[in-house]
């Protein structure tokens, strides 16, 4: 059984195939770069966002979705064998592939060839997806530009305009963002892998940063746009850290455990813990919006947000829909609710949506596909062993990596196995969708990306 208090961690301290590597930082090709980041492909803005997988579930809004499928018929394009078992999501600038292990390796690796660039043996642990600040103006979820104005700006301040936000964005550079098993919060530069700034939780963190950029007035008086990180951390807070310097800006306490990731969406950040509570928080202000909303039971799983509506699972198996736009009480009931009716489910996992269903997969080894507007269960699938892995979404496909080593590629329409591969160890995190390629890590430290023949 799993617990609010479980060390996730241990059990792979207690692994006897585990081993540390000496310590070393190895050093690659050349990179592109574009002021100071990584070059991404020359692409609209609506392609893009279809070629990062910027954070564990593929957006800051935690959808675990993309509307573009990989390629019809995959191959295994390359491996790569690190040092020790990946229980993350990789993440990707649709250049390269980020990964870090339960040992505290962190590498990165060219996504089209595998090679490594670079690679860090840190004395900690992982077991979240480290997160990039990607600052491009591609969407709200997805860009992490995502730029709120405070309260504090002068009365009549025009709201910014898409060729400002533009502008700006070009001026910053991508960054690399991680949190480890002893609440270390390190940006790193992703093209050599150089450390920025160091912040500090009082707890481990299992879930990936998430981002947003708040418009205020500086300390000069001007008006300044000012990005900054939201780690969650198990002392049961959400820190918010300055993504230029690292320092705190505000913290906000839940009173226990947090393991799910903080979404964002209308201003707002939504997450979920062990007090069985969705918090609701204001992000220009660090305060709670309204109550949190109860959910009857505790949950690790990241809030999903699409089109307003919000979908969260709590572990004792009963799957929310809210609409919480105006945080009235109204909106504090959920529009539907999903329970198996003849076997109660135990629900670990984030959801994948899309604009008709909402995947989630539970312990009793279940895949199921919830109508998204009634909560009616469509289809269902039962695996061989369970997916400690969310499920993710890419076009057509539900995509579902198992603890019995099994990839699975799924039809969104009727659950039909379209393709799988096996291999011998287990997926423990959920693959990345990279434009057509599918990039996963699995139990044994093996990286591998499918992609067009």
């Amino acid at each position: 059984m799993f617990y609010c208090r479980q060390d996730t961690f241990q059990r792979f301290q207690d692994n006897s195939s585990a081993r540390k590597v000496p310590a070393m930082l190895r050093f690659g090709c050349c990179f592109a770069l574009l002021l100071g980041g990584f070059v991404l492909p020359s692409v609209t803005a609506e392609d893009l966002s279809s070629q990062i997988w910027p954070t564990s579930r593929g957006d800051f809004a935690a959808t675990g979705a993309r509307s573009k499928g990989v390629a019809d018929e995959l191959v295994l394009q390359w491996e790569t064998k690190t040092a020790e078992a990946i229980e993350a999501a990789p993440v990707s600038d649709g250049k390269h592939v980020f990964v870090v292990d339960v040992m505290g390796g962190m590498e990165a690796l060219e996504l089209s060839t595998g090679e490594s660039l670079w690679r860090h043996e840190l004395d900690t642990g992982f077991v979240a997806s480290p997160s990039l600040f990607v600052p491009q103006n591609i969407s709200q979820a997805i860009g992490a530009v995502n730029v709120l104005d405070a309260g504090d700006l002068p009365e009549g301040t025009t709201p910014m305009t898409t060729e400002q936000i533009d502008a700006w964005s070009a001026t910053q550079t991508t960054v690399l963002v991680s949190g480890d098993v002893e609440g270390n919060v390190v940006a790193w530069d992703p093209a050599s892998g150089e450390q920025l700034w160091k912040g500090l939780t009082d707890g481990e963190i299992s879930a990936s940063p998430s981002f947003y950029t708040l418009r205020r007035l500086g300390a000069s008086g001007e008006i300044e746009l000012q990005p900054r990180a939201l780690v969650t951390s198990q002392d049961g807070s959400l820190y918010c850290f300055a993504m230029k310097s690292g320092e705190l800006i505000w913290k906000y306490e839940t009173g226990d455990q947090i393991r799910c990731g903080a979404s964002v969406g209308d201003g707002k950040t939504y997450l979920g813990g062990c007090d069985g509570g969705l918090h609701v928080v204001d992000l220009t202000t660090g305060k709670a919006s309204r109550d949190a909303i109860p959910l009857g039971g505790p949950t690790g799983s990241t809030p999903a947000i699409r089109d307003g509506k919000l979908f969260v699972p709590i572990m004792d198996g009963v799957l929310y829909a809210f609409a919480p736009q105006n945080d009235s009480e109204e909106d504090g009931m959920p529009t539907w609710e999903y329970s198996d009716p003849d076997r109660a489910q135990e629900y670990r996992g984030s959801v994948a949506v899309n604009d008709d269903v909402v995947i989630v997969t539970s312990r009793n080894k279940t895949v199921d596909a919830i109508e998204r507007s009634t909560g009616k269960l469509r289809w269902r699938v039962t695996l061989k062993r369970r997916a400690d892995a969310s499920p993710v979404i890419a076009g057509d496909d539900v995509w579902v990596a198992s603890t019995d080593g099994r990839l699975l590629r799924l039809s969104i329409e009727n659950g039909d196995e379209k393709w799988n591969f096996e291999i011998r160890g287990a997926f423990i995190g959920e693959p990345a969708i990279v434009g057509e390629r599918l990039v996963i890590a699995d139990d044994e430290g093996v990286v591998r990306s499918f992609g067009p023949k």
